[in-house]
């Protein structure tokens, strides 16, 4: 899993598809990868056996997806600021759908 936080661009990006063309679609594509997030964190504590390393690490990437949907809820970012996010998220999504 890469370093940066993971949050899907579109409601459908597969294959890595375009940022979304609005904030909406940005904060779907947000919930789109906490809620992939949420499903590994399920998966991993149901394990027989649990690895605590993984599991630290993807509720630490889940924290930093729920910070950047935070910040796409301030008023406070510039467009360029939330294509940014948009592209970060869009590839994460992708990355994540396809492992």
């Amino acid at each position: 899993m890469p370093d940066e936080p993971a949050t899907p661009a579109s409601p459908s990006p597969a294959g890595g598809g375009r940022p979304p063309a609005d904030d909406g679609a940005v904060h779907d594509l947000v919930r789109q990868v906490i809620a992939l997030y949420t499903e590994r964190i399920l998966a991993e504590r149901r394990a027989t056996a649990p690895h605590a390393a993984r599991l630290a690490e993807l509720m630490e990437r889940q924290r930093a997806c729920i910070a950047d949907q935070q910040r796409l809820r301030s008023a406070d970012l510039g467009s360029a600021e939330v294509e940014q996010i948009a592209a970060r998220y869009a590839a994460l999504h992708a990355r994540l759908t396809t492992e």
